[in-house]
């Protein structure tokens, strides 16, 4: 009989995503320009960075959480200059544009919601400091826990699938804390070595085991969820191939990623998949929303990979239109200019229009 894979056998250290090899410090003044940069990003900007994020993370994490949400905000226009001339903001405000086109009576209610945008990812990324206090001092509340608890009566695991909004890592936190724990899955680490390195610190400190990319932990998570023992989180929203392929918002249906992985992993294991996303209430205070479980095919014992990704999408873009404002994601869209004549956003404008009469 093949022995079980349990977490308590695997090394907590594997799940810190692995750093890139340094490259020579020298190569700072090099005058090779790829070499030169590299250097730069690796001995400089990531270290100036991870330095601030740390002092920052160990003075916040002590702090009352509506204090420290508060003051993620308070960094808002700093940030926002800071990046002035950086591409990715003027991508956001495009993608926002675009995708809420017919939603604003004028420029300046577009202009006030992208701010709400901006002010959104300044709390979250300061909330990430006090993510494991959030359960435990009731700041997140459930609707829908209905749904879980049917899913649960059959004995099966449970693959909860989710959307990057709101303060998303609190997400990992009720599941794993509160209402499906042990809660394992994937994550998609940060370019900044520093930073993956405070978030497996936030997860070690409650033991939740999430892995990095990689064949390595593709296999330990088909055991650990065959095993019956445990139930995952997985965002359907990564980026891959420099592009965020759920919501499809027109776009064609991906046939490979988080989603696909998500259905294959619960057909391996019988498992039953629950679409569920966070949502702000205010100042570090959330509402967690547990919808229906995705149905399998009349007759059938596992579900159909197509179908199964197409009802992912259908439940998750109307989510993420209306709570954009909070969709960390929309930094990583990249749409093609010509999208925003598109029948799809076309289609979108007019319902839209029609809503705020």
């Amino acid at each position: 009989m093949t022995k079980q894979t349990r977490l308590e056998d695997i090394p907590f250290a594997e799940t810190l995503a692995d750093e890139p090899a340094a490259p020579r410090l020298r190569d700072v003044l090099s005058q090779d320009d790829a070499k030169r940069e590299a250097a730069r990003l690796h001995w400089l900007r990531h270290v100036k960075d991870g330095v601030l994020n740390s002092v920052f993370h160990h003075v916040l994490k002590v702090c009352p959480p509506t204090f420290v949400s508060g003051f993620g905000n308070l960094l808002v226009p700093m940030m926002r200059w800071s990046y002035r001339d950086k591409l990715f903001p003027q991508r956001i405000s495009w993608n926002f544009e675009t995708l809420t086109q017919g939603r604003w009576s004028d420029e300046a209610d577009q202009a006030a919601a992208l701010d709400r945008w901006w002010c959104n990812i300044g709390r979250t990324i300061s909330e990430f400091c006090i993510v494991n206090r959030l359960w435990k001092t009731s700041q997140i509340e459930v609707e829908g826990l209905e749904h879980l608890k049917n899913a649960q009566s059959n004995g099966a695991p449970v693959i909860f699938t989710s959307m990057h909004l709101a303060t998303w890592e609190a997400l990992f936190v009720a599941i794993h804390e509160g209402l499906a724990g042990p809660s394992i899955g994937p994550f998609q680490p940060e370019p900044n070595r520093f930073k993956n390195r405070i978030v497996h610190a936030i997860r070690k400190e409650r033991n939740q085991y999430l892995f990095p990319p990689g064949q390595r932990s593709a296999y330990r998570l088909h055991r650990l969820m065959t095993s019956g023992r445990y139930s995952m989180t997985i965002f359907v929203d990564e980026v891959r191939d420099k592009q965020v392929h759920l919501p499809c918002f027109g776009r064609p249906l991906p046939t490979k990623g988080n989603a696909v992985v998500a259905v294959k992993l619960a057909n391996s294991c019988g498992g039953t998949i629950i679409p569920t996303y966070l949502t702000r209430l205010g100042p570090a205070r959330f509402k967690m929303v547990l919808l229906p479980p995705l149905e399998r095919q009349e007759g059938r014992d596992s579900y159909d990979v197509r179908e199964t990704v197409q009802s992912m999408n259908d439940v998750f873009e109307p989510v993420v239109l209306e709570h954009i404002e909070e969709w960390y994601m929309l930094s990583e869209l990249r749409l093609p200019a010509e999208y925003a004549q598109s029948a799809y956003i076309k289609a979108l404008s007019k319902k839209n229009q029609a809503s705020r009469r």
